[in-house]
Order: C-alpha cells, then structure tokens, then sequence
C-alpha cells in the first residue's frame, strides 16, 4: 500500500485485481475516524478519482457520499421545508408535482446521480406526454412551474450538503406563449350588464367588473369589510377549493375541502372605494339578503358573506362561474372566463384615463409593470379612435 502524508488518502491493489484508494472523512458521532474507499480497474483511475476528492476537500466542495435516493429527499423536503413556507394551495401543487411525476420517472435514483441531462430528458417527455392519463403532454406554464419547485428542493439539499451541484440549473423547459386574453367591448359589457337582474348572484358579476375582483376575493368578501361610511370594501381573503393533501385524504370521504385564507401578497391586502351607483346596489343586495335570512330563519348559517348560497353558505368559485356563464348565454355574448372581467375592468379604466398606479393599486399589483403587462388592452374602439387622430395630420 503506498500511503500519502497528512490524511491525503493511500491506495492499494486489491486481491481480486482492483485497485482501492481509501481517505479520511472526518469521525463518526462515538469519535472514530471514518474511512471511505474508491475503487477502480487501473492505479491511475483511482488515483485521479482521489485527487478529485482531495481537491474538493480543499476547495470546500467536498460532498459525503450517500445512498440517499431522490424521492426519499423530496418527501422529506416537502414536509419540513416547502409545508411550513408556502400556501396550503401551493403546497398540495408540489405534492401533485412529486408523487405523480417526478418519482415514478425520477423518484428511485440516488440523489447523487441525478445529472443535468438525466432532468432535461424528463422535461422533453413531460412536454411530449407527460400528462398522467397520457392523453398528452403538460402545458408550458405547468413545466415552468413543476421546474420551479424541482429546483427549490435540490438547492435545499445543495444547501444541506447532500449534493455538490444542483442538477437543474441550466434546463431548457418550453416556452410559454403569452395568450391575448379576451376583453369584453363596451358593447357586450353594457349587454351583459342588461342581464343582471335575470341571476341572484348576477350583482357579484357586477361588482367584479367595477372592482376587478379575482374570483376568490370575491366570494371570500365579508360584510365586516365593507365601510359604509367610507363607501370601501377592504380585500383580505381568498376563498378557494382545493385537493386536500395527501396525508388528510380519508377513504370514502371528499378529496377537497373549501380554504379560505389571506390574499398572496402584501400589495393584495387593499381597501377599494365603490362608485356610488355600485354602492347604492351594494344596499339593495344588502336588503334583499336579510329578506332571506328572515325568511329560512334558523335554518340560515349567517357566516356573514356578502355573497351568499340561500341557506348562508359561501359561494364557491365555481358556482360563480356558473352564474356568469349562464349570463354571458342569456346576453348571447360569446364565452369568456371569469378572469376577463378583471381584464375588462382595467381595460375601461385605461380607456377612461384613469391613472395607472391607481389602477395597480386596485387590482393589488406590486408592480406598475405588471398592470401594463397584463391587463392593458387597446380595445378596437380606442385603436380606432386613436388612428383618427393620426389620420388629422394628413
């Protein structure tokens, strides 16, 4: 056996033909110094793989090798890193992201030989088909974000010292292409709003377009925010449905549950005045929802949302999806999503030169930019006219 000084590893030839290099890693919890061992066919093979490891050592780059295998990491870092930082909704994404994709490709591999090419490869298959019904592949946006996620966790074992180098840095995932969302035009605007009356959620449609509520903001709206004196609403909640995790799922029972919650961010915590013509109809809701706690009685939960199901319950997202199709149906005004109300509410508000910090502020934007980026659309109209104006220069 040929030795090195100062800890820096020997190597030798072992009975069976190989080759050993053998360095010191430090001492075990009862004091004892703790051998490794590198093997290989030639002296030189393992004299270079020990040079290597030598030189981490020195650089600080060193890495204790370890059988951990990639799904035992990522269980562990969802319990003790992402549950106790992100909102239960993201939470139950990342868990969806883990036991549905990346483990059963991914999952039974040593952490430590995860490579770069390896996650690149399960990006491109999880874009080809990589849906779990195997219908097709996932959405651009959807890769974005299980990367995203994939990459926190890996820089937590980075961080850890359980891997050397984060193999998901550099991956090329698709590009996702912006997609125009539709605006109503003033035309169908005053339509829709023609129609309100004709649903009993129909003033929530109404009170969207003039707020640019989200959605869960919007049935997560108590009486408690309103000011009546100052004619506000104040936003501080969500309402959403959700999976429940993994670990709540009884057999037999619901895999979702209702969560209510504060809003995302500390710009989305804002306090909106209403127009007086929406605040008047504000009162008459008001009104007509104390009618129907009078008349079901005891049989009417007041949990005090400003919208309602007739017994008192919270209307979820997805009835007030209802309500606004059924309109859009009656007014014969093509389909849009829910969400193209806030579009249109920023799209008027830009049209009727309101100030565009202002308008960001309502909508709960930390970023002026973001406002501009998303939800300012030149509408055919104000195109139209703005040409006009050009065209007098001619």
């Amino acid at each position: 056996m040929n030795k090195n000084g100062n800890n820096e590893g020997s190597i030798r030839k072992r009975a069976n033909g190989y080759w050993e290099a053998r360095y010191s890693d430090g001492f075990n919890e009862k004091g004892k110094q703790i051998q490794r061992s590198i093997y290989g066919k030639t002296r030189k093979e393992v004299a270079d793989k020990l040079n290597a490891v030598l030189y981490q050592k020195q650089c600080g780059d060193y890495v204790t090798p370890n059988k951990m295998i990639l799904s035992e990491w990522l269980t562990m870092w969802l319990h003790n890193y992402a549950q106790i930082t992100v909102r239960p909704s993201t939470y139950i994404s990342y868990e969806g992201y883990v036991y549905n994709h990346i483990n059963p490709t991914l999952g039974n591999r040593p952490i430590q030989q995860i490579t770069p090419v390896m996650v690149q490869n399960f990006y491109n298959q999880k874009f080809e088909c990589g849906r779990v019904d195997g219908s097709s592949g996932l959405s651009p946006k959807t890769i974005r974000n299980l990367h995203n996620m994939f990459h926190q966790a890996l820089e937590q074992a980075k961080i850890n010292g359980i891997i050397r180098n984060n193999p998901t840095d550099g991956a090329v995932i698709p590009k996702q292409e912006k997609k125009e969302m539709r605006v109503l035009s003033v035309s169908e605007q005053m339509a829709l709003m023609n129609v309100i009356p004709l649903h009993r959620l129909g003033f929530a449609i109404m009170l969207d377009l003039a707020t640019g509520l989200r959605i869960g903001e919007l049935c997560a709206l108590k009486w408690s925010d309103v000011n009546f004196k100052k004619h506000t609403i104040k936003i501080s909640r969500t309402l959403q449905r959700i999976k429940k995790s993994m670990n709540e799922i009884v057999s037999g029972e619901c895999t979702t549950a209702i969560l209510e919650g504060n809003v995302k961010t500390n710009s989305g915590f804002r306090e909106i005045p209403l127009p007086d013509k929406i605040f008047e109809r504000l009162l008459e809701h008001r009104q007509n929802q104390l009618a129907e706690i009078n008349y079901y009685g005891e049989l009417y939960q007041n949990n005090n949302y400003v919208f309602a199901m007739p017994l008192g319950n919270c209307v979820e997202p997805h009835t007030m999806r209802d309500a606004l199709n059924y309109l859009l149906e009656v007014a014969g005004i093509e389909h849009i999503n829910f969400h193209a109300l806030r579009h249109t509410f920023a799209t008027r508000a830009i049209e009727s030169g309101v100030n565009i910090k202002t308008i960001s502020d309502i909508l709960g934007h930390s970023q002026v930019q973001i406002t501009m980026d998303l939800y300012c659309h030149s509408s055919l109209d104000l195109m139209r006219d703005s040409m006009n104006k050009v065209a007098e220069l001619f």
